[in-house]
């Protein structure tokens, strides 16, 4: 009988951290993005990435999946 309550507590402890994982609350703004309609190539700079997305009028590019999306706050 031991063991089983042990593993009920187990059990317990972990469907609670489960439950309450999904509870956090975001700080920062959601992003919104677009791919850039001037980067040429993959990107793997997202330095690169962010000068074309600034001269197309973003404030902000990051390479995802080797594509330069430019973004900027919802």
């Amino acid at each position: 009988m031991g063991s089983m309550n042990k593993s009920s507590v187990v059990l317990l402890l972990f469907l609670s951290l489960f439950l309450f994982s999904g509870n956090v609350v975001e700080v920062e703004g959601a992003w919104c993005a677009t791919p850039s309609g001037r980067f040429a190539g993959a990107c793997f700079r997202n330095a690169n990435c962010a000068n074309v997305c600034a001269s197309e009028g973003w404030p902000s590019g990051i390479c995802d999946s080797y594509r330069c999306l430019c973004r900027r706050e919802c």
